[in-house]
Formats: C-alpha cells, structure tokens, sequence
C-alpha cells in the first residue's frame, strides 16, 4: 500500500479550542518543571536572548523572561499571542512568525527553543532547512532545545483514544505513515482538527541535526536530564550546540 499522501500544512492550524484543551490544563508545576530544565541547558549570562519557536500563548516566555532571559517569542497563531502578550505583559517581544523564515529576522540569539511537538509540520527538506536556519541565527557556541515526540513509542500506540480534558470528550485517533505520524482530534463528538509531523528516533534527529551544524549535548525524556529517552515515553528533549565559525 503506498504512504498516504503528506497533508497540506493548513492540517496543523491549531483552533482556540486546543489551546483551551491542552494548554490551559497544564499545572503550574509542569510548566516550572520544563523552566527548571531550560534553566540548566541554558546558564544565565552565558545564555541571555532566547528565541522561543511557536511560543503559543507564552507559557515558557513568560517564566523565561522572569527568570533573567532576553526573550522573543514568534507564532503564527495570532489569537495566542494576543493571550501571550496579555500573560508577559511587556516582558518580552513576541511576534507573528512563520518559522520558516527564521532567518529574516536579521537577529542573533544565544539559544532557540522549540518545545511541545513544534517541529516537523513540514516536508523533510523543510524540516532540514528549520534546522539550518535554527543553526545560522544562533551565536558561536548557541544551543537549541528540541522538544518532540518519539517515533518509536508512536509506532506502536497507533489507535483510537478515547479521554476527558478540561470538560471536554476527545477522541483521538492517531496513525503512522511511514515516518509521519497523523492525528485527528474530536471534541464532543462535533468540531474535528488534524495534524501531521514527520517524527524522528533520538539517533535520526541528531545525525540530521550533525548535517545541519549543530551537535547534540544531551538526549533525554520527561524534562530529565537523568532519564534517558525511550520508546516507552512519547516525548524527547535534545540538546543541540551550534557547531563551526561561520
């Protein structure tokens, strides 16, 4: 059978609902556990200005921008950066941003962050070009953390789900296509969302990640660094350090 056909990156338009759904029901602890995390990867002064790749509605920013770190936030969700804006209140630049151009923004960072499954919408030579992008806005010695799923753990919890979250029925269904994976959202049985990535095991990520210039520090899971990354787990947290002098 041949691999269904790549969807139109409109697939991955995230409504209001979902950030209602998925984001506004992470705990506080959560969010200050991944902070703690960055934290560690990113030591104060060394790396002050932060780019924070598909900021939704600011959740990172905001204790990012609190903690010290000079921090832009770029989306293209323009509802959630509104939210965002109202959330850092003045803390932080955000901006309507496709990532895509990440190198438009005629600016140098000391760190990009792209966290929660944010990476991987788009075609594989895309995908290649975020990375090196990613890598060209950095300053010598920058680092990138990447946040995604795994591929193996989702290679095998293909299915249908059904979950309870913020009040909200959802059932989920989710597919692997080759090395992308698909999932389609349904809430209360009504309104219906997809979206799709190219997913990647630890070893594929960091040999792309090689050939784009930057050079894994660190591979772990649930924001950890103690705990290695797994297929029993369906995110991963890399690492990345910009490699070269130019």
């Amino acid at each position: 059978m041949p691999d269904k056909p790549e969807r139109e990156v409109a697939a991955n338009s995230y409504s209001d609902l979902w950030f209602t759904v998925f984001l506004e029901s992470i705990r506080p602890a959560q969010s200050a556990l991944e902070t703690r995390f960055l934290a560690q990867q990113l030591p104060l002064p060394a790396f002050r200005t932060v780019l924070d790749v598909c900021c939704g509605e600011g959740r990172h920013v905001e204790l990012m921008a609190g903690a010290g770190y000079s921090v832009t936030g770029i989306d293209l969700n323009e509802s959630a950066l509104e939210k965002a804006r109202a959330r850092v209140k003045g803390g932080a630049v955000l901006l309507k941003w496709d990532m895509r151009r990440l190198i438009d923004l005629s600016a140098h960072c000391d760190a990009v962050l792209s966290l929660w499954q944010s990476f991987g919408y788009f075609d594989e030579q895309t995908n290649a070009e975020i990375l090196r992008q990613v890598r060209a806005i950095l300053n010598h010695g920058g680092r990138f953390v990447l946040d995604i799923y795994h591929r193996g753990f989702w290679e095998e919890h293909q299915g249908i789900r059904e979950f309870q979250r913020n009040g909200v029925e959802i059932r989920e269904e989710t597919a692997m296509h080759s090395n992308r994976l698909s999932v389609e959202l349904t809430y209360d049985r009504r309104a219906s969302e997809c979206f799709e990535w190219q997913l990647f095991t630890p070893q594929e990520i960091s040999e792309l990640a090689r050939r784009c210039g930057l050079m894994p520090l660190l591979t772990c899971t649930n924001f950890d660094r103690e705990q290695a990354a797994s297929a029993d787990r369906p995110r991963m947290q890399i690492v990345f350090e910009r490699t070269g002098d130019d």
